[in-house]
């Protein structure tokens, strides 16, 4: 089975790559810097460009059935604007090749139209938007434009604090409440990618944490 992951050079995107390898998968990614990907370059397809290129998207997308999205916002003016189309650009192009499963990174203080923040998530949303304002300008942007596109199967992994220590190789997802306020870059990588063949979680937003 061929999938595609975006934002692959990124932290979260480059860890789930090798799982998604590990697991098998035949991967296309989109990237603009390929050497970026070191020595996983020569285990993947390659597609250079931009998720705000619609052609390079649909490039990317060809022949896959499902997506990894790993991309966030970036230390650059007005990501809002920006992720808002890169969305419109994903749904139309995931559309036009009959693809309908999309895996989406998202934080652990980001809502679906339909919630509300608990006390303990608006005291972490005013630290997001402190210290990680674009990634939090990207996630609402794009949610919206995802969630509510019925042809999508999608599923939002919200993760907490985000470790680089070694996994612990358990994770807890729970839709409803946080399951934890951290969780190992290992372990997320692992359960982004389990979920391109899971419906468990499908047009849901778990949280997720190491256990």
């Amino acid at each position: 089975m061929q999938i595609t992951i975006l934002g692959s050079t990124g932290q979260v995107g480059k860890a789930t790559l090798k799982e998604a390898l590990n697991l098998g998968y035949k991967v296309k990614v989109l990237v603009r810097s390929p050497e970026k990907l070191g020595d996983l370059k020569e285990k993947v397809i390659v597609i250079k460009g931009d998720l705000l290129d619609p052609l390079a998207v649909e490039e990317a997308l060809k022949g896959s059935e499902a997506v990894i999205n790993a991309a966030g916002g970036v230390k650059e003016p007005d990501q809002y604007t920006k992720f808002r189309k890169i969305g419109e650009i994903l749904v139309e192009k995931m559309k036009q090749e009959k693809i309908t499963r999309l895996v989406n990174i998202s934080g652990a203080v980001m809502c679906l139209s339909a919630e509300k923040l608990d006390f303990k998530r608006k005291i972490m949303k005013v630290f997001v938007r402190l210290f990680y304002p674009q990634m939090k300008q990207a996630q609402e942007a794009i949610i919206p434009v995802i969630e509510s596109e019925p042809a999508i199967s999608w599923t939002f992994v919200r993760a907490p604090m985000i470790s680089k220590a070694g996994g612990t190789g358990k994770t807890a997802a729970n839709d409803k409440k946080m399951p934890g306020t951290k969780i190992m870059l290992e372990d997320l990588a692992k359960f982004m990618a389990e979920q391109v063949a899971s419906a468990e979680w499908v047009r849901k937003a778990p949280w997720v944490a190491s256990v």
